[in-house]
């Protein structure tokens, strides 16, 4: 019903009954659906209707006059009869509707009439409404019955998602929106993500999450978000998303109770989902992955929502944002506002329970009431306070590092006495919502990341290890392009100059890490820990998956750094070249462009063909000098880089791939491994076949089809986990 009531308001349709009341158990009256009805219609000026009486009981000075008379006299109304007089030559604004009436008035709204119906006065009419849907989620059966507000709004709203009469007409709701966005899901507001404006919103549309936020009329309300229907764009002003009106496709949700690799066991049953499938997990950013890639953020507790289309295929499984419904919930750990944690309740810090003596102060802690667990988080941001509005001292809205941060009001009340361009810590709940505001002096975040993105030599995005990002920011920093991938330190001036430090990767949990116990050494290893590969000192970071990792226990030799949280828990952890998929296969060429003469008008380039699983992909890397011949060389060259032909990669080294074998077309055992001299050797996943007298790669099956001679190349010996990277023929 908030769902329902929130999505009508936004459109102008129906609003509450003031006092931010909706009141669903009153009953409705013939002037309230007349109003209700021309304005789903798209008439939401009718004031010229509102200066002459055609009723008597409806005087012009009658609140719902104009919409009474344009009801029976507008154009383009008249002809559907929406809504008639009595025989005396009275309307009746006051009586209640019944059930009967409202799906008459309905099914006018969409062009039907009695020809279409059939003469059976209001049997024919209610059991056609049940029909086409518009009854769904409504109790009613009898044609008497009074029509509630709340039976009344969702009626309207699934008229709304209905079509026309014959197949031209399309939806009800193309009168009232500009353009929709069908097959659209509500994702994140800035009651979920700070980081959003009051305006925007993230969405699912069109099998992809939205990289920049769509702008909305004000906050969409909570109720909204996780439905799944269609996005309505106004069509006044800057033609803003109003809204998400509900599809009828099938929607399941699940209590999540375990998950591996292959499957979730969830409440009531194991799902198995493909490893293919969409999967969207809030905590994760606005990052939509699938499920072989992202199945070990899920955790134990999350609520798993799967979508499914109009033909019964799932299109979309999510772990949204858990929604706080009373600030008191959410609360600073050892300070003086402070509540008690129930003793029953168990203590969950950055995914892994742990017990009470694991909290700080100045930890953050929500209380979830319905699964008994109070979720702490310790992601703290610190920076130069920028601007706050509409006044610093309790502000909606904030600005630090460049980006807007909404605060709530609870969160408001902490900036009391901190001061514009003061330097301070921002404290963050389990959601990712600013909770609280505290002096740097006070409190100081590690401001320690991985810079994912660089644009044009100026801004960067950085992945804080605290699990907080901060998008598209103007830095300052010597040769930036050569931070792409690195673990850097953010750090800001007085003057609110950011800049950006290279950090060395020295510092690590000694010991090994036991995958399967979730143990490095002596400590707990997050179950949400975030996993990279550093396969050759000073290359980027290339984020993995632990389910990426065959090996069940990582030495301790090829664990490069850690980070660890607040209550001792890995969170990070940096390996060297472990699972053998950081790097991008294939074969090298050098090129150079410029001036024969002049080494300064030079351009330097690495050229490399590969097999991107369906096609031939080509990339070109720019870097300061071709130290080597790459004349078709097999290589591997570590992902991260950058192609942008302005950015020298100043650090890009190539790993020259090792022959195994020649083989001919037995040697292989489909597309699974190849025999060798050596012994077996797996293939990589979706490998092609390079043919160096055509300059070109082709898919395996072809190759195998119409070439005798394979030459196969290797990463590392099959026992060190090496497999089939470069495969060429002739």
């Amino acid at each position: 019903m908030a769902q329902t009531a929130s999505v009508l308001d936004a459109l102008g349709i129906m609003q509450g009954m003031g006092n931010n009341r909706f009141d669903p158990n009153s009953s409705l009256t013939r002037a309230q659906f007349c109003k209700l009805a021309v304005t789903a219609l798209g008439f939401s000026d009718v004031s010229a209707y509102g200066s002459y009486t055609i009723f008597p009981d409806v005087k012009n000075t009658h609140w719902a006059a104009q919409y009474i008379n344009a009801a029976v006299r507008h154009p383009d109304l008249k002809e559907q009869a929406i809504i008639r007089g009595y025989a005396d030559g009275t309307f009746g604004p006051d009586k209640t509707v019944n059930f009967g009436e409202v799906c008459t008035m309905l099914l006018r709204m969409l062009g039907y009439s009695e020809a279409d119906v059939g003469p059976f006065w209001p049997a024919d009419y209610v059991a056609k409404a049940q029909s086409l849907g518009l009854t769904r989620n409504v109790s009613l059966t009898d044609a008497k019955s009074v029509v509630k507000r709340s039976d009344a709004a969702t009626m309207l709203l699934n008229t709304l998602g209905t079509p026309l009469k014959g197949n031209e007409g399309g939806l009800l709701l193309d009168r009232v929106a500009s353009a929709t966005i069908k097959d659209s899901i509500l994702l994140e507001t800035c009651d979920t993500d700070s980081e959003l404006g009051v305006d925007e919103a993230i969405f699912y549309e069109g099998g992809s999450v939205t990289e920049t936020p769509r702008k909305t009329a004000g906050t969409l309300d909570k109720s909204l978000i996780g439905v799944y229907g269609t996005i309505v764009i106004g069509k006044e002003g800057d033609k803003v998303a109003l809204g998400v009106v509900p599809n009828n496709n099938k929607v399941e949700t699940y209590t999540v109770r375990a998950v591996t690799a292959d499957g979730i066991q969830t409440d009531t049953q194991m799902l198995r989902p493909d490893r293919n499938a969409n999967l969207y997990v809030s905590s994760e950013g606005r990052k939509l992955g699938t499920f072989a890639e992202m199945w070990s953020s899920i955790q134990p507790g999350d609520t798993l929502t799967c979508y499914y289309n109009e033909y019964g295929t799932m299109e979309l499984m999510a772990v949204l944002p858990r929604i706080s419904t009373s600030s008191g919930r959410t609360f600073v750990y050892g300070v003086s506002t402070s509540i008690n944690i129930p003793e029953e309740y168990q203590i969950i810090k950055n995914g892994t329970v742990v017990d009470r003596t694991k909290l700080k102060k100045y930890d953050v802690v929500t209380l979830d009431a319905a699964n008994k667990q109070a979720l702490v988080s310790d992601a703290k941001l610190s920076g130069q306070y920028q601007s706050g509005t509409p006044t610093f001292s309790y502000p909606q809205t904030i600005t630090l590092f460049g980006k807007n941060f909404t605060i709530s009001d609870s969160a408001a009340a902490t900036f009391k006495d901190i001061k514009l361009k003061d330097f301070i810590t921002l404290l963050f709940d389990a959601d990712g919502n600013v909770a609280a505001a505290y002096p740097k002096s006070a409190i100081n975040a590690d401001m320690q990341g991985i810079v994912t993105d660089i644009k044009e030599n100026s801004s960067a995005t950085i992945a804080l290890f605290n699990g907080l990002t901060l998008r598209d920011i103007s830095v300052q920093a010597d040769e930036l392009t050569s931070m792409l991938g690195r673990v850097v330190t953010v750090g800001q001036s007085t003057n609110g100059s950011i800049y950006l430090t290279k950090r060395t990767l020295s510092g690590k949990v000694s010991g090994s890490w036991n995958i399967a116990e979730n143990k490095l050494g002596d400590r707990v290893v997050s179950p949400k820990v975030r996993v990279y590969e550093e396969v050759l000192s000073g290359a980027p970071l290339c984020a993995i998956n632990a389910s990426d990792i065959a090996l069940s226990t990582v030495p301790s030799q090829q664990i490069r750094y850690t980070v660890t949280d607040t209550a001792g828990t890995v969170t990070d952890i940096v390996l060297g070249d472990v699972t053998g998929e950081s790097w991008v296969y294939g074969i090298a060429n050098g090129e150079t462009i410029g001036d024969e003469s002049s080494d300064s008008d030079k351009t330097y380039f690495i050229k490399l063909k590969y097999w991107s699983g369906s096609a031939e992909t080509e990339v070109k890397y720019r870097v300061p000098v071709l130290t080597s011949t790459l004349n078709g060389t097999p290589v591997g060259i570590p992902k991260g880089y950058s192609t942008n032909k302005d950015i020298v990669n100043t650090s890009l080294s190539t790993q020259k791939l090792t022959l195994v074998d020649t083989v001919d077309v037995t040697a292989f055992d489909g597309s699974s491994g190849v025999k060798t001299k050596d012994g077996y050797y797996a293939l990589a996943s979706n490998i092609g076949v390079y043919i160096p007298a055509q300059g070109e790669f082709i898919s395996l099956q072809s190759a195998k089809s119409n070439y005798t001679s394979f030459r196969v190349y290797a990463n590392k010996t099959a026992e060190n986990g090496g497999k089939i990277r470069v495969i060429t023929a002739s």
